[in-house]
Parts: C-alpha cells; structure tokens; sequence
C-alpha cells in the first residue's frame, strides 16, 4: 500500500482505534499509549501489504495483537517489582525495555502536541521513512521549510519531554449536560442536543467557556491527545458553538447554566412568588370569562371550558412578554448555521443535588409555532409535565395539524393511504374515538374571524403586572450571572428578560393553579390534547 492510501486508512481508524484502547485499558494515560502502539503497528503492517480482502478485520486483528503484548508487557513488569522487608526492583535489560518503552510513549504523546503541520512532518520523516524532498512535494512547501519544522520539533520535543504535563480538572472528573436546548430554529442537522450529544463535545465545550483555550490547552484539561478532539473543535467551530479568536484560541459560543443547590432553591421561591402575583392579578380572570371565550366560536374538546383554560392559559402567557424590557435582541444571541439552522444554543451542567420541589412539575418547552402557508394554518403548543407528551419539539410536526385539518374539514377518507396520518392522530390524542364517531381533542379556530375574537378576548396586563415583571427580570439576572464569564452576560440577560413571558413562569402559573383548585387535572385520555391551539384558514 503506498504511503498515501496508508495515511488516509490511519486518519479513519484513529479515533476507532483509540477507542478500543480505553475500553480495554479503562484509563486514559494508558488508552493513549496503547493507541499510539497500535496505530505505528498497523501503519508500518499497511506499508507492507499490497493487497487486502477485508481491511477491518485486518485492522483490529494488529490491534489484538498490540494489546496482547501490552498486557504481557504489564504483567512482566509487576513480576518484576516485589515489596516485602526489603524492595527490590530488577534492573535487568527488560526493566531497561520498559523504561525505552516509557521513553517511546511519552515521546508519541508530545508529538501529538506539536501543531498538526509539524506533526504529519514528524511522523512521514521519522515514521514513515520519508525524504525532505518527498516531504516537501507531497505538502507543497520548499524543503527549507520542511527541515525548519524538523528543527522546531526537536527542539519543543526535547523540552517537553523532561517536563511533567499536567491533566486538566475535566480529565479527572468530566461534566456531562443535560437540558441541551435551542431558542429560535434548528437545521437539518437538530439543534444543541444533536451536535453536542457525545460526552467529549461536551467537555471541551465546557473547557473553553470560562476563558478562550488553545487546541493544546483543551487537550491538556482533558486529559487527552490532541488528535482526538481537533475534528471534534473544527466541528464545532465550523457549526457556530464555537468562535476561534487570535493566537489559535477558541471560546465557546453557548449559554451553559451550572447549577446549585442553593441557586436552585432560590430560583423556586423567586418563580412561586411571582406566579402567585400572575395568577391574582391576571390569570385569576380568566376563569369568570367562560361566556366570553365560548362566543368567539372557538372549539373546545367536549365543550369543557377547563380544557380550553389548559391551552388559553400557557397561550396567554405570551402577553405578558413587553417590549421594553428586550434589553438583549434575538440577532445579538443567535447564529446562522451551516445546516440551515438559526438559534441561540444553551445546555446546563448535571450537578447531583437534592432539593425541596418535585423539578419534572415545572417543565416548560416551548413556544413551539408551526405553520403551513400552503394551507393558510397556524398552530401554537408548550409542552409541560401535565400534558405527558413525548419527544418535545422534534415530535410536533406541521404535518399532523394539516392532517388534522383535513378531518375536519371532512377530506381525509380512513383508508389505507391515510392510515399513517390516523395513526398519528391517534397517538397524539389530537383525534379521539368515541361511541359517536371520531372527535377532535385540541382547541381550535375554524377560520381567520374566530381566531381574531378569541385574540380580542384575551385580557391585556395591567401597568402593575409590566412593574412586577421589571423586578423579576432584574431578580432573575442577578440570580443567574453570578459564576458566568463576561462574554455570557448576554446570554444571561437573553434568558433572564421578560422572565413574566417565559415557559418556566407559565409551568409555575399551571401548578399553582391547580394547588389552588382553579385548573382541574385533564382526564389522562385527553392529555396530550391540552396545551395547544390550532388557528384554520388564515387567508
């Protein structure tokens, strides 16, 4: 195989290989040497070969091999070193094989260091055999510049191998996120939960938040090669989660919440008291206008008006947003991404810590709006912990409103073409089964002038409700900036302005309703139905 073909085999199988050396050694230090093994035997096996039938298998098959000799290696070595009265360790030539070997390994890890234009150098002149001259041809540049690196490398090799490298906080005790979310519209490649979904994402995301770090440096924190995590950064430099500043730093492009206890329990309190003051001074008024709402010519599943409270409320919630108090502008937070995408990412530490509060109750996500102007509809729905639906915003899809449409519109026929769509109606419980026949279980408006009287019936909040969601704001800020680097205040006034409007208020505003006997918990058949309102031929 020539050196080419050979070098794009070993880019592929790197991090395969790497892998395979931490399953099996279960410690990093000795992933990176076993990998760092395996991938010189398989590239100098590769070299050989001319031909392969299944190259896989050829692969993994040096990798056993590699790790057979290591563990051999291992087991000699501690045969070698006894502690009784007296210790005694054996200073014959296989004790002076492990320390060669020691030597080679350290020495493999700093190459991983150097840049990745000096690395390739090091390794096709001392690895692969090659000439400057060769060298120089294959990379484009003059064989002056080819030794120079040569030079350069040595000499930061020499030195970086009689000094101990340290290993970052995050190589000892990785974070792991949850709650990795999105405000605005994801790509076709998902959003925060798609591209940072591996736990090595996640960490070096977290390693340059605080403060920008080299690919080195976030190496070091990690306690890791660099070769493993320079595709990993590109990746996501290349995506907008992260930014690449001068000198070769990079800094994180993200909001990422790490919690406390304390910070927990704080914000709670802060929430309760402010929906209590929602619920008293708006919310509360709402349930004295059944009349009102029901002569605008809205829908509402069985004729209940609680159901209709279930959806109205949390719909409302968006009234309670004030232009005033937008301290910090969609554009200033989002970034356009590559995939398409348009969205402000954040995510938040797992931290384990008890507290006083059942957290699923207060699950919010949304507003979630989708739209078909192909079919003049509009649909608007949240997701909360009392409607019991799964798979969040990834789930609710324009297609099933439309489908909805067409049922009651009456031009869906129930036949095997369309049995998909029914099937998914179904589940949802956006369509019910009954003795009657089919009904629908969502709140809706059958055309542009029912959807216009039930806005127009909506209360408007009060100068004291704008006045108590400027000191919210203002709580909320100054709960979440403390431990944020500076280039997240933003981020932090982002997520913390017209905190009144926002889905973990109205979660909070829903369960105080129902701790106070207003709202009635829906019949567990008509769950997944609340929290969501469709708007008809909207021409």
């Amino acid at each position: 195989m020539n050196k080419q073909h050979a070098d794009r085999v070993i880019k592929d199988y790197i991090k395969p290989l790497y892998g395979f050396a931490l399953n099996k050694t279960g410690k990093i230090a000795e992933a990176e040497e076993l990998a760092g093994r395996i991938t010189l035997e398989v590239y100098q096996a590769l070299l050989k070969k001319t031909e392969l039938l299944d190259l896989n298998s050829y692969v993994f098959k040096i990798a056993h091999y590699v790790w057979a000799k290591f563990v051999g290696e291992k087991v000699k070595a501690s045969n070698q070193m006894r502690i009784d009265d007296n210790e005694v360790m054996s200073r014959d030539e296989g004790f002076d094989e492990i320390i060669r070997q020691e030597t080679a390994g350290a020495l493999r890890r700093e190459i991983a260091f150097l840049s990745h234009q000096q690395r390739e150098i090091v390794v096709k002149y001392y690895y692969g055999g090659m000439k400057i001259s060769e060298i120089a041809a294959e990379m484009g540049l003059s064989s002056g510049t080819v030794k120079w690196h040569l030079f350069e490398a040595k000499k930061e090799l020499k030195h970086k191998m009689n000094t101990i490298r340290s290993m970052g906080n995050l190589g000892i005790n990785p974070i792991r996120m949850t709650g990795l979310g999105h405000s605005g519209s994801p790509g076709n490649k998902g959003d925060t939960a798609d591209f940072l979904a591996t736990a090595i994402r996640q960490n070096i995301a977290f390693s340059a938040y605080h403060k920008p770090l080299t690919v080195n440096e976030i190496a070091e924190e990690l306690g890791i090669s660099p070769v493993f995590i320079e595709d990993e950064i590109e990746t996501l430099e290349e995506y907008g989660f992260m930014d690449q500043l001068r000198g070769g730093k990079y800094r994180t492009n993200m909001y990422i919440e790490d919690p406390s206890q304390t910070k927990r329990e704080a914000q709670f309190r802060l929430f309760k008291e402010y929906a209590e003051i929602v619920v008293e001074h708006y919310f509360k008024s709402f349930f004295s206008m059944a009349d009102v709402f029901q002569e605008t010519g809205v829908y509402i599943p069985g004729g209940d008006v609680n159901l209709l409270l279930w959806s109205l409320i949390p719909y409302a919630g968006q009234q309670l947003r004030f232009k005033e108090l937008n301290r910090v502008s969609d554009e200033e937070v989002s970034v356009k991404r590559k995939d398409g995408g348009h969205y402000a990412a954040f995510a938040t530490i797992h931290r384990e810590f008890d507290v006083s509060f059942d957290s699923k109750q207060y699950y919010f996500c949304g507003d979630m709006n989708r739209d078909s102007v192909e079919h003049a509809l509009k649909a608007w729905q949240g997701d909360t912990w009392w409607c019991g639906r799964q798979g969040s915003w990834r789930d609710n899809l324009s297609s099933d409103f439309i489908s909805l449409m067409h049922v009651i519109n009456g031009d869906l026929p129930q036949n095997d073409v369309n049995i998909d769509a029914y099937r998914r109606l179904f589940d949802k419980q956006y369509l019910l089964r009954t003795e009657t026949g089919l009904e629908v279980n969502i709140v809706y408006c059958k055309d542009m002038q029912t959807g216009e009287r039930l806005h127009a019936a909506i209360p408007q909040p009060s100068e004291q409700i704008k006045e108590a969601a400027m000191k919210l704001d203002q709580a909320v800020y100054q709960l979440m900036l403390a431990g944020q680097p500076e280039h997240a205040h933003k981020y932090v006034r982002y997520w913390s302005q017209n905190s009144m409007s926002s889905g973990i208020m109205r979660a909070f505003v829903l369960k105080h309703l129902v701790d106070i006997g207003m709202l009635k918990v829906p019949d567990p058949y008509r769950q997944k139905g609340i929290s969501t309102i469709m708007f008809m031929n909207q021409n």
